[in-house]
């Protein structure tokens, strides 16, 4: 025994990969109540973006983006010596609407095309924004910068998390250092704990969906508790209640000890050698379109005494039921 609390003092003293747990800190955007905003976390993207910009921190951020990109990809890192970064640059549609791309860095001969997500789905008309950089095809690049996983079917477009790419921004961070100003790092690593703070909550499409539809969920919630309900009333309270004298007639005392949840109900029955219980399944009444609503039963046998039972249990269970 020694031994093994040894060892196990040892695991836990040098285990390195345990996972940990993130915490929640306050953050300037926070603060400003900007933490979610995809504009602010585009503009502030567009200024760590430009290598001349006063943060010092020069090409961090668009070599990192490139790392991961070359990772995901297995195509070569464009050139990218110079470039510009533009924000809501626009493209029409066929009706003349005018679209925006959050993010485009573009020089005369490469392009990468940034669509950055935070709390909205995925509706972009990435074709459009594809089409929009006048140059060679194998210079393009398409990102989609979401706080967690999405699909990405465009060509041409990858999905980077936020949170991949800010690790990728970490681990180059020290190679850019010296020259980054304080108020700049100060920012930087605000931006990088306010977006930990974000994509570790809940998936973006269930929080989209919820907060478009939160007052329809929570009454079809409702609904289904009172039907099930119900249902459970009508089955114990009811024709559970009419049992009794049917299986006395031959013979069986009905015992109804239940242990209940939303989608099963027991029952025993006394007086046989040995136990036998009925089961009834309601799940399959969130079933119409392939099974119809109905209510499953399966009864377990082990006695020789329900046999005569067995062969008339249609009865009886239209008798349980209340059916006609």
């Amino acid at each position: 025994m020694d031994k093994e609390l040894e060892l196990l003092s040892d695991w836990l003293k040098y285990q390195n990969d345990l996972p940990k747990k993130r915490i929640h800190k306050e953050t300037l955007l926070d603060i400003a109540g900007i933490d979610h905003l995809e504009n602010h976390w585009s503009d502030i993207y567009a200024y760590f973006f430009n290598p001349k910009a006063s943060h010092g921190l020069s090409r961090l951020f668009i070599d990192s983006l490139q790392d991961i990109l070359c990772s995901k990809t297995e195509q070569s890192p464009l050139v990218m010596t110079s470039f510009s970064v533009l924000r809501e640059s626009g493209v029409q549609d066929e009706n003349g609407n005018t679209k925006r791309i959050d993010l485009l860095l573009q020089n005369d001969d490469e392009a990468i095309i940034i669509e950055n997500k935070v709390y909205a789905p995925l509706y972009n008309r990435l074709d459009l924004y594809w089409s929009k950089p006048n140059v060679p095809e194998e210079n393009k690049r398409g990102i989609v910068l979401s706080p967690w996983s999405t699909s990405v079917k465009f060509h041409g477009f990858k999905n980077i998390t936020h949170e991949e790419f800010v690790h990728a921004v970490e681990k180059n961070l020290p190679t850019y250092f010296a020259n980054a100003t304080p108020k700049a790092l100060i920012l930087l690593q605000d931006f990088i704990q306010n977006i930990y703070n974000i994509t570790h909550t809940m998936n973006e499409e269930e929080v989209y969906f919820y907060f478009e539809n939160r007052e329809k969920i929570n009454r079809l919630a409702e609904i289904r508790g009172n039907v099930i309900s119900h249902i459970w009333k009508a089955i114990e309270e009811g024709n559970a209640k009419n049992l009794k004298p049917v299986f006395k007639e031959n013979g069986l005392k009905l015992s109804i000890r239940t242990k209940n949840n939303v989608n099963y109900c027991y029952y025993t029955f006394d007086a046989l050698p040995d136990k036998v219980m009925l089961t009834l399944v309601y799940d399959t009444l969130w079933n119409y379109k392939n099974n119809g609503c109905r209510i499953r039963m399966f009864l377990e046998l082990q006695s020789k005494e329900m046999i005569s039972f067995v062969e008339n249990q249609s009865l009886y269970m239209k008798d349980f039921l209340g059916l006609e």
